[in-house]
């Protein structure tokens, strides 16, 4: 079990005070929720199955609401490294069901909801090679729009990168940069709760051996909200609305690990007392925190966890609700 410091940022100078506020109350429980045998980046849930994204491979695999068996679903070019994908709400010009994903070369991929279409729906006008951040706007901000970020993760420089909106005709609108040591792994939506963030986008840029998170609105303008001891990765909002609702899958947050090929599961129940609050965890120290606004900046909380091994390769999150 984990318990790192609760660190607190501030808004105003930027900067990251350690405080000694204790972490979360209660465990939060991990199991392993599958044993896929892929290098996972990505995890997606459609709202009648789950889809699976092998890093490198650029494959697409697919199994129902327990998580096995596991079928071959799609197949886009190999590309070294992160594609993420998310799946398309059904509103706004978009069609249901359709899977969207960002590959490290900057194309987006557009495959249709039986698996057996695939095709390029747009391209960045960005040269260097990316992680995959991608997310649909559900709360209009930004038009509800399919959002992507650009950045390489894992090391301090290149440092930031560009976020863009793209509508459902492919057309490539550009949103602003940001330049955070670092680059984006992942992109999600703010709720309406997230104080002066609310309804941005959040970016958990990884830099290495130090993390941050992100926030842009819709004028371009970025900002950094926290800085934390390990680089960031997966993210999500512990509300409904950023996937379908669970359906016949159990509802909880999930998150990949590319190490151990593991999807791991924790049950809503024990995340109940965070309804509403977003999530965000590191990608090697198996690290989780609740981001909150706090005055006016906002606090990460450390998640105490069942998480104990020495090492992960934490990709991506999903929060599936009721």
């Amino acid at each position: 079990m984990r318990a790192l410091r609760t660190l607190i940022g501030l808004l105003a100078t930027g900067s990251v005070l350690a405080t000694s506020v204790s972490a979360s109350p209660s465990i939060v429980h991990f199991r392993t929720f599958a044993r896929t045998g892929l290098r996972l980046t990505d995890i997606v849930w459609t709202g009648a199955q789950f889809l699976y994204v092998n890093n490198t491979t650029n494959h697409v695999w697919a199994s129902g609401p327990t998580g096995a068996p596991l079928t071959r679903f799609a197949a886009m070019p190999r590309q070294v490294e992160e594609t993420r994908c998310s799946v398309s709400p059904g509103t706004h010009g978009f069609t249901p069901g359709d899977l969207y994903c960002h590959s490290p070369d900057n194309k987006i991929y557009r495959i249709s909801a039986n698996g057996k279409r695939v095709t390029v729906f747009a391209v960045l006008p960005h040269t260097a090679r990316s992680d995959g951040a991608i997310s649909f706007d559900t709360a209009g901000s930004f038009g509800y729009a399919l959002i992507v970020a650009t950045g390489r993760s894992g090391v301090s420089t290149p440092a930031g990168g560009t976020v863009f909106a793209i509508g459902p005709a492919g057309k490539v609108r550009r949103i602003g940069s940001y330049d955070s040591p670092g680059g984006a792994d992942e992109v999600a939506i703010a709720p309406a709760s997230f104080g002066s963030a609310a309804r941005q986008v959040l970016l958990t840029i990884d830099a290495g051996h130090t993390g941050s998170l992100v926030a842009m609105n819709a004028h371009g303008q970025a900002r950094t909200l926290l800085k934390l001891p390990d680089g960031l990765n997966p993210i999500a909002v512990l509300a409904p609305g950023q996937t379908p609702p669970a359906g016949t899958a159990q509802p909880g947050l999930y998150v990949t690990d590319t190490l151990s090929h593991n999807v791991f599961f924790a049950p809503n129940a024990e995340l109940a007392p965070y309804a509403g609050e977003v999530v965000i965890g590191s990608e090697l120290g198996g690290f989780f925190w609740m981001v909150r606004p706090l005055g006016h900046g906002f606090a990460a909380i450390t998640l105490t966890t069942s998480l104990n091994g020495t090492k992960y390769n934490l990709e991506a999150a999903i929060y599936v609700a009721r």
